[in-house]
């Protein structure tokens, strides 16, 4: 690309700005609308599969719309892809930094406090921007400051690891990132206080050092840095640097904190006639007396206050979106569980509505941390609250806590382990904690990976067997057809006794055997598994799809028919409404 070339018939090339993580950014101007605009493309050629997550991920990042974030206005996606965003004509933080020097702590507050402001507006649609540091910053001589590049969180499909992760830049990586773990909207706000940091000390918390340095540190931090020249800003950036994401404030919390210490004045960009300046908090008399008070105070208050806001946490259906869209494993924190022993997460172990972390303890035993997306019943049999799989009988074996979201959905934490030797409700009350703090940020995080094109998962389980079919179980009333969460599960029961039909899906390893007796159903591979004690019976059935995408998993159909029955046989019904089911299953 050179200057002069125009993108798309529209877009002419002026000047490259730079070249970054994310691609090469260009300053053009739109010959439609007679304005300058950025351009900025990746580095890696985008394939099929990458344009349409582009897109998708493009049309999320141009519904924020902040004063302090820069405007994603279109994407063009013809022989490479662009992102067209707003232009600035102002300097990075990092270029005012290198001819500045660092920052008094009053002015990189308000430079945080817009941005902060910027983030709460990103992760209330969904986005984790994954790379916040002063170069992606953008600063006026007014005071005005904006948050660009979200590149970072449009390409990362084309320009990341499978698995979505990024370690962002070195020196402002939250510590769960650096090892691995996907960045979140918590791992944003250790890096806006990576950047604070920075802005007053002159070197971000995790010092300067090699290419290869930074990172090994940043991967192994268990302790907050100290600040030395942030003055009041200081208790602030400790909590944000938290090595635990969950002690961590949100991009709102520490937003409205920062408000308190920059005191009256505004941003220009959020008011054209700023009130008359006053003190920042920190500076006034009746502020230093208070603090003493505070100080003695500060147990009891923080009690109260905790007690408060659980007792507020009223969260809405509409968090969840779609159902097919939404991530459970982003109510999931392994560092968390990680004081407890090593952890992994597992995305496919179950149907799903659901993840998993494992927490590997001494003597060979794992704990087992889960958490599932519910829909709640909509018909009139008693029982469990939720039409998916609900916590089996209290066995001792695990601890069930569940956080509703409005009339329609549930989150159930789980904490499961044999003969356990921790406390497993403590450790869902840790998993519920979590979700809450979470569902505090906002809209639930949207999956990082879309589900295969080849999965059960776009395959409605009720769809799969007709009243005719269904007329095998005489007592069963079709019309309380129940659908699960995503659709991925459906119940039939029977009004006049407990005879019950549940067909769900589960995501099994495709290397570790399925437990139950082999049969065949036409050409399906199926297994058999009877339980007399719960007068249960079910039929599994593996999905083979004739062009299967390479993944670790196989998906199954389970179906299990419950209760007794007159004159019948429950593994003969089962498998018989099984084999027509699978039979609807796409090849």
């Amino acid at each position: 690309m050179r200057t002069g070339d125009v993108i798309d018939g529209r877009y002419e090339l002026a000047d490259a700005r730079g070249s970054g993580a994310g691609g090469v950014v260009w300053t053009a101007f739109d010959r439609k609308l007679k304005r300058t605009v950025a351009l900025k493309r990746p580095h890696a050629v985008a394939s099929q599969a990458d344009r349409l997550q582009f897109r998708r991920e493009a049309e999320t990042a141009a519904r924020v719309q902040h004063p302090n974030a820069i405007s994603v206005f279109d994407t063009v996606d013809g022989d490479d892809c662009w992102l067209v965003m707003e232009y600035s004509p102002a300097d990075s933080l990092d270029k005012v930094l290198a001819a500045d020097g660092t920052l008094p702590p009053e002015r990189a507050a308000r430079i945080g406090v817009q941005i902060a402001a910027a983030l709460a507006a990103v992760h209330a649609h969904g986005i984790v921007h994954r790379d916040v540091k002063p170069g992606n910053i953008l600063v006026t001589a007014d005071g005005s400051a904006k948050l660009t590049d979200f590149g970072i969180s449009v390409w990362r499909e084309v320009t990341r690891t499978e698995d979505g992760t990024f370690c962002g830049t070195p020196g402002y990586t939250a510590p769960e990132v650096a090892a691995g773990r996907p960045a979140t909207e918590a791992s944003d706000v250790f890096s806006l206080g990576a950047t604070l940091f920075a802005a007053v000390e002159g070197v971000p918390p995790a010092g300067a050092g090699g290419p290869g340095e930074v990172p090994a540190r940043e991967r192994g931090q268990r302790e907050v840095a100290s600040p030395r020249h942030a003055g009041p800003l200081a208790p602030l950036l400790r909590e944000m640097l938290d090595p635990n994401p969950t002690k961590r404030p949100t991009a709102h919390e520490a937003g409205r904190r920062l408000e308190e210490f920059v005191g009256d004045w505004k941003p220009p960009s959020w008011s054209t006639a700023p009130a008359p300046g006053r003190r920042p908090l920190w500076r006034r008399p009746r502020y230093r007396v208070a603090a003493v008070v505070l100080t003695l105070t500060i147990a009891a208050t923080v009690v109260a206050v905790v007690a408060s806001r659980s007792q507020a946490d009223v969260f809405g259906a509409e968090l969840v979106g779609d159902e097919h869209a939404a991530d459970p494993c982003a109510l999931l924190d392994p560092a968390a569980l990680a004081p407890m022993g090593p952890t992994r997460l597992h995305t496919a172990k179950g149907n799903f509505n659901r993840c998993d972390v494992v927490v590997d303890i001494a003597d060979g035993k794992e704990l087992d941390v889960e958490v599932q997306l519910l829909l709640r019943k909509r018909h009139p049999v008693q029982g469990l609250p939720f039409e998916d799989e609900g916590p089996p009988e209290d066995s001792g074996n695990e601890c069930h806590r569940v956080v509703m979201l409005g009339e329609e959905y549930g989150i159930q934490v789980s904490a499961k382990m044999p003969d356990p030797g921790v406390d497993l409700c403590a450790v869902a009350d840790t998993g519920a904690d979590t979700v809450k703090r979470v569902l505090r940020r906002g809209v639930l995080q949207r999956r990082s990976t879309s589900l295969p094109p080849d999965s059960l998962a776009h395959v409605d389980a009720c769809g799969l067997l007709d009243r005719a079919e269904l007329a095998v179980l005489p007592s069963v009333d079709v019309s309380t057809r129940a659908r699960g969460f995503g659709h991925w599960s459906c119940k039939w029961y029977s009004t006049a006794d407990r005879v019950g039909i549940h067909l769900r899906y589960d995501q099994h390893a495709a290397m570790s055997p399925i437990r139950g007796d082999p049969i065949r159903l036409g050409d399906h591979e199926t297994y058999v598994r009877s339980d007399a004690a719960r007068a249960e019976c079910t039929v599994i059935v593996r999905h083979r799809p004739r062009n299967p995408s390479p993944r670790p998993t196989i998906d199954l159909m389970v179906l299990t028919v419950r209760g007794d029955q007159t004159g019948g046989d429950r593994c003969a019904t089962a498998s018989l409404l099984a084999g027509a089911a699978a039979d609807r299953l796409p090849r």
